[in-house]
């Protein structure tokens, strides 16, 4: 008997649908095709009897769609909706993928299956030869590697159970991306109410750490003389930055933040000791890993052999991870901010003369400030990113993606406000831009800023993103970093073959970008305000001229021309 939609009760795709509502998810980043008429259908109902729904962003490409829903829970916490077509869409995706994965955000991917039916009076069933050579037979294989669960819905009367199940998974720590499908004529079949309940199946409790791990915690920084805490993503809870302020003010502790994602630490404050990757790890005597991946790399550094180790992760052994081979004497699976608080409330002894000592050591490993901008020569990154920073305020939040200069970003920003810094914690290029159109979307009072090398510009499908920006009212100013290709290739070449053929003739075939003008991609697709800058004297004026148009409701772009990556 053919499963049908009816009025007693609404298809899958409408269960889905109303039950994301109750879930608070508030948008649905689409990239729609063949198997999602159901949904087409099930919104235009909805709309059509006054029901509310999460609203629909289409998204001309998925990267758009995924990292838009990133730059969203970066943010808020909280998983969306990306809704994209089968297996090619499935496909498209590409790199916002790995992003999800390693940024562990939380996200809903919802793809559907080619149908399998050939019955024509069955809904849904197959209607174009499409559903043939889209028919694959591994689509979960896709993505297997960077998703917390996968799972086909099979039975339309499971729908409800499914997507809270795909909730639970993605917002419970360490949180991160899953992958629902379900054939064509299982969304569009009828579903029952199943009067489930959301409060019942909510996301795990944040751990904390056993009595003994705070204590051994509280000895080993109130005992050090080098004490150093290395952090990448501790700041995904804004809280948290906070805390740790109040645990470096208490025993005295040097941080580092390595390639951050978030603003995990207030870069002016006296305990900062930069952005370093393998800075100072071999003269620390105790060191914390509080979130982080990569705190060094063990081909240039290493710790002291008398330096004791502790980790403290929401993710601590990385099962998503390779071949990952950092060592610790004490590993915990721990909230950092529940973790940190446990210090504080301990309120456990501190001997002053110690702490004097461990200040000293950090005021004397203190980072030097920025050098200042060259008089002549083409533009640098440090004073763009200067430039950038005059701007700031306490409702800006910077997007980056810009590997070339990142150290050089982080350093001159130097971020202090909890909330206010985001990167994508991946290496799946061309997140920014689109990321920046779902942290706009979720924090719309904010002013959004997006640091973005040209190659990241042109992997980030403008023509997308600036079509979304334009189109939902998420305005955003962009600069790019452009220095005429791609500089990270010619780096990797020198870091192997330092005085190769390659760099003999300063050829490494990345001139990607060369004599494009990238800004005018966002004009085109976004309407946006397309500004090129190559005199030094200019910058200040096209940024506020960008900033105004920002305001105004109109996306900018700025071009900032530095030197070219080779050649």
């Amino acid at each position: 008997m053919a499963l049908k939609e009816s009025a007693a009760h609404p298809s899958a795709a409408a269960r889905l649908i109303r039950l994301a509502t109750r879930l608070g998810i508030e948008h649905i980043f689409a990239n729609l095709g063949s198997d999602h008429p159901a949904f087409i259908e099930a919104l235009a109902r909805l709309r059509e009897a006054g029901e509310p729904a999460p609203r629909v962003i289409v998204c001309p490409h998925e990267m758009t769609a995924l990292s838009a829903a990133h730059g969203h829970a970066m943010l808020t916490r909280r998983a969306q909706l990306v809704l994209v077509h089968v297996d090619v869409g499935t496909q498209n995706l590409g790199g916002s993928v790995h992003n999800a994965c390693r940024g562990r955000v939380p996200v809903i991917v919802v793809a559907g299956l080619s149908p399998v039916s050939e019955d024509a009076a069955r809904t849904g069933s197959r209607t174009e030869y499409i559903h043939y050579i889209q028919d694959t037979t591994r689509q979960h294989d896709l993505v297997a590697p960077f998703m917390k669960w996968l799972y086909e819905l099979r039975d339309p009367a499971t729908t409800e159970a499914t997507l809270l199940r795909a909730h639970q998974l993605a917002a419970s720590e360490p949180q991160g991306p899953v992958y629902l499908t379900g054939a064509r004529e299982v969304w569009d079949a009828a579903a029952p109410d199943t009067a489930a309940d959301p409060g019942l199946r909510g996301a795990v409790g944040k751990a904390a750490l056993a009595p003994e791990a705070v204590e051994n915690l509280h000895a080993l920084l109130a005992g050090a003389r080098r004490p150093l805490l290395i952090t990448t993503y501790a700041g995904r809870d804004p809280a948290t930055a906070g805390k740790l302020v109040a645990v470096c003010d208490r025993y005295g502790l040097g941080v580092v933040e390595v390639g951050p994602q978030y603003m995990n630490f207030p870069g002016d404050h006296p305990c900062h000791l930069g952005y370093r990757r393998d800075w100072l790890i071999d003269e620390a005597d105790a060191i914390v890993l509080l979130d982080v991946d990569v705190p060094w790399l063990p081909r240039n550094t290493g710790p002291a052999r008398d330096a004791r180790i502790v980790h403290i992760d929401a993710d601590p052994v990385k099962p998503t991870l390779g071949a990952w081979h950092f060592e610790a004497h004490e590993r915990h699976l721990a909230d950092s901010s529940v973790a940190l608080d446990q210090l504080l409330r301990a309120g456990l002894p501190v001997d002053d003369a110690l702490k004097r000592e461990r200040l000293a050591w950090i005021r004397s490993r203190s980072p030097a400030g920025p050098a200042p901008a060259p008089a002549s020569g083409p533009l640098t990154a440090q004073e763009v990113t200067l430039a950038v920073k005059e701007l700031l305020h306490e409702r800006s939040i910077v997007l980056c993606e810009e590997p070339s200069n990142a150290h050089v970003i982080a350093s001159t920003l130097r971020m202090n406000r909890p909330g206010s810094f985001y990167a994508s914690g991946g290496s799946g290029l061309g997140w920014c831009i689109n990321a920046a159109v779902g942290a706009k979307l979720a924090a719309p009072d904010a002013e959004v800023i997006a640091l973005v090398g040209d190659g990241c510009y042109v992997f980030g499908v403008p023509a997308s993103a600036y079509w979304v920006a334009r189109t939902y009212d998420a305005p955003m100013l962009t600069v790019i970093y452009n220095n005429s290709g791609w500089r990270s290739p010619k780096v990797s070449t020198e870091l192997v073959h330092p005085a190769g053929a390659a760099h003999a003739a300063d050829t490494y075939w990345v001139a990607a970008s060369a004599g494009s003008r990238l800004a005018e991609l966002a004009a085109a697709a976004g309407d946006a305000l397309a500004i090129r800058v190559e005199d030094r004297h200019e910058l200040r004026t096209a940024l506020a001229r960008a900033l105004a148009s920002v305001r105004a409701g109109r996306p900018a772009v700025v071009e900032a021309m530095l030197a070219p990556a080779t050649g």
